[in-house]
């Protein structure tokens, strides 16, 4: 065999490497593409659903609120009826009209009244003309003021009183409202000017 037949020679063998190379690429490109074909779809992990702000359960808590808008953290005083806060009405004591900035509870004599929340109290003060007054700051600048009653005994300004405490009993009717017959006059004030007390206390007015 001469020089020329021995170079064709090599030549047909890296040929056939080449493509012996390039069949087992092709194999293994098929043999892959099936794998991936076959296989199913990936999985993806759902988060848990969770209920988004202003569901069923705000809108519970919204229809604790009274009408006034704030939320409700304190007792009532009596368990009579309340009159309207700030009705103009006649007063027939005074012999004058004026508007009412105060709520009065319908009550019997000797009835209880109770503190509408914890706090300290301000003022224990007799008067046959305004009425004795009993009245407790809670804080924040509000301050309950319970007229037309006999104070509890021995109570005085700087005791620490708890919701629900017992301040007084309803006295007989007396001074400046004693045409209304016996009951509680409440007030309740913020930063020193009168408010609503249906703003805090969860109220039904009636009429005077």
């Amino acid at each position: 065999m001469n020089e020329k037949e021995m170079t064709i020679q090599k030549k047909k063998l890296i040929y056939s490497i080449l493509a012996g190379a390039a069949a087992l690429l092709l194999i293994a490109a098929i043999v892959l593409t099936v794998c991936f074909a076959t296989r199913g779809e990936p999985t993806i992990d759902t988060p848990p659903v969770t209920e988004q702000p202003g569901g069923d359960e705000d809108k519970d808590d919204e229809n604790d609120k009274p009408a006034g808008g704030e939320e409700v953290r304190f007792v009532l005083p009596s368990s009579g009826t309340p009159t309207l806060y700030g009705e103009v009405y006649y007063n027939e004591t005074l012999n004058k009209i004026y508007r009412h900035k105060a709520v009065d509870f319908t009550a019997e004599e000797g009835e209880e009244v109770v503190c509408i929340a914890e706090g300290t109290v301000l003022e224990v003060s007799l008067s046959e003309e305004l009425g004795n007054l009993v009245t407790v700051d809670h804080g924040d600048g509000l301050v309950s003021a319970y007229r037309f009653v006999e104070p509890a005994e021995g109570l005085k300004a700087g005791d620490k009183v708890e919701q629900g405490d017992v301040l007084g009993t309803v006295a007989a009717p007396y001074g400046t409202e004693a045409h209304g017959g016996a009951h509680l006059h409440f007030e309740l004030m913020l930063d020193g000017e009168s408010v609503d007390p249906a703003d805090h206390l969860d109220l039904t007015y009636e009429e005077k």
